[in-house]
Formats: structure tokens, C-alpha cells, sequence
């Protein structure tokens, strides 16, 4: 498999340009490299999962080491993860963040999220 490495953009808002990082055509075995978000960033965020799921489950996980990784909530305090298309919202002072995905089979997952600080 693959090691997918995040890319990274500035999106043009009427309030100046929000940050967006995004993880392309994610397999299962895929190794996924996490984000490290910057401190102005790190107040308030958005993933949205599209693509193909074939099963698979892909959630969100966060770091302050890099090493251990902890299954990321959103707001209501549930564990972020998605079988289909899916957006959640999370709040996050994290140092990392990556997608995690196990399962599936003929999968091709996108997973973009947009900070706000």
C-alpha cells in the first residue's frame, strides 16, 4: 500500500483564506501521514469523508507526540467515524491530526478538513 501525505491550501473566504488539508483517495493499508496544526488553527474544524467506502469505516485521530493516537469526537462528544459520506464538526488543541481507515475492500476515501482559528 501506500504512505498518503496530507496537501495543504489556503482557501480565499470573505474573512482572508481558511486552512484546508486534505488526504486523496485513501485505501485501507494505506500508511496516512498526520498534520500538524498550528496553534492559530487548532480552535475549531470541519472533515468531510466523500468518495468510495466499500465498506470501510474512516474516522479521525489526534496526537500531541506524534506516537499515540487517540479516536477523535466531535462536539456531541461522539467518535468520529463514517461508513458513507459524512461532516463533522470538532473543536481540537491537538499537535496532530490523521485520518485512520480499517476494512473495506476497493475503497478510494477523501478526507478534507478545514481549521479555523
Amino acid at each position: 500500500m501506500a504512505t498518503v501525505t496530507p496537501a495543504f491550501d489556503f482557501v480565499a473566504t470573505q474573512s482572508g483564506k481558511t486552512p484546508r488539508v486534505t488526504w486523496a483517495d485513501i485505501v485501507t493499508g494505506d500508511t496516512l501521514t498526520a498534520f500538524p496544526v498550528a496553534a492559530q488553527a487548532a480552535v475549531a474544524g470541519a472533515v468531510q469523508f466523500g468518495g468510495t467506502f466499500g465498506g470501510a469505516t474512516i474516522g479521525l485521530q489526534v496526537s500531541n507526540d506524534g506516537t499515540t493516537y487517540f479516536d477523535m469526537r466531535d462536539l456531541g462528544g461522539t467518535v468520529i467515524s463514517a461508513t458513507v459520506a459524512a461532516l463533522f464538526e470538532f473543536t481540537t488543541a491537538a499537535m496532530y491530526i490523521r485520518p485512520v481507515i480499517t476494512g473495506g475492500a476497493a475503497n478510494a476515501v477523501d478526507v478534507t478538513v478545514v481549521l479555523r482559528g
